[in-house]
């Protein structure tokens, strides 16, 4: 088995290294279709990634993850999946609620299927020190290394780009930067459309291919709230319900620093100004517009109705 080294900007700041503490890398299966499919187990125990956790998880953290990833999916959500949730006797000790009572849990393991597991962060273990917090990535300077991983991501999981800019990289990467911007904008308008709040959208919990990846702390609104926080140590609401599109578009900005040079800033910058906004909205609004069945006809009152549908949800505890 192999562990994913990457890091990532938590809670608005670069933590340095981080990599997968509980997850295990088996390798890849292709599909009948020829399509590839990478194969994990989470938590199965320590990687070299662990640092002071054990690298298990519990039943009822694995069982959550189980539900709402199949779940998402058939709802039509791009998500990593879940093929089987394994529960033995060994037992762990976790603090459930974080109250100084802590209890033995069954360990379990899941194992998680997607397309890839490669995610923004992955590109910032490239990252020099950082200005505020003084940590770096493992891999300063190596750009041999971040131009070969960028060629591995865009040659697999967008063929049709490199296909169609071999002959440009600049304009490959710009391609590839804009299309994972698009596809991070349907992502999060899918997750607003639902009701789904992630609860840790760090730069390490976001897929290089639009999947919803990492299942936490994350919640369904059973009410719409759109102050709504799921993650009880998000003491300030950076990711709360309401949050999630900007941040997204933050997390994105942060993989156009790590793509440089590769992909110049000035027009990574310009790509998510004039992508991101217009591809949620119009995502947004086409969902929602079924949700209502205002299929026939489109009119521009329809973004107004939405919005005051929603307020009036909010102000009737609906």
């Amino acid at each position: 088995p192999a562990a994913h080294c990457y890091c990532g900007h938590q809670f608005g700041s670069f933590a340095g290294q981080l990599g997968d503490g509980a997850a295990m890398y088996l390798g890849e299966v292709l599909g009948p279709r020829g399509e590839r499919w990478e194969i994990q187990l989470k938590g199965a125990g320590l990687t070299p990634f662990s640092r002071q956790a054990d690298g298990r998880k519990v039943l009822r953290s694995s069982i959550r993850e189980f539900l709402c990833s199949e779940a998402m999916f058939h709802l039509g959500i791009p998500t990593t999946r879940a093929g089987t949730c394994v529960t033995s006797d060994s037992k762990v000790i976790r603090d459930i609620f974080y109250d100084g009572n802590p209890k033995n849990e069954r360990c379990t393991v899941v194992l998680r299927i997607a397309s890839t597991f490669i995610r923004f962060g992955s590109f910032e273990i490239f990252k020099p020190p950082d200005e505020y917090t003084g940590r770096k990535g493992p891999s300063v300077n190596r750009n041999d290394i971040r131009i070969q991983m960028l060629d591995y991501v865009i040659s697999t999981f967008y063929p049709e780009i490199q296909e169609a800019y071999s002959d440009s990289s600049i304009q490959r990467n710009a391609a590839f930067f804009k299309e994972v911007t698009k596809r991070t904008a349907r992502l999060v308008a899918e997750w607003q459309c639902v009701g789904f709040c992630h609860g840790v959208l760090n730069t390490d919990n976001m897929s290089i291919v639009g999947l919803t990846i990492d299942y936490g702390p994350f919640g369904f609104m059973d009410r719409y709230d759109p102050e709504h926080i799921c993650n009880g140590s998000d003491n300030t609401g950076r990711y709360a319900y309401n949050k999630q599109p900007e941040i997204c578009k933050w997390n994105l900005g942060k993989l156009a620093e790590a793509l440089v040079p590769e992909l110049p800033l000035e027009i990574s910058e310009l790509i998510l100004e004039e992508e991101y906004d217009a591809e949620f909205e119009k995502h947004y609004l086409q969902k929602m517009r079924k949700k209502l069945g205002l299929i026939q006809l489109e009119l521009e009152e329809d973004s107004k109705l939405v919005s005051e549908l929603l307020e009036t949800m909010h102000s009737t505890g609906w």
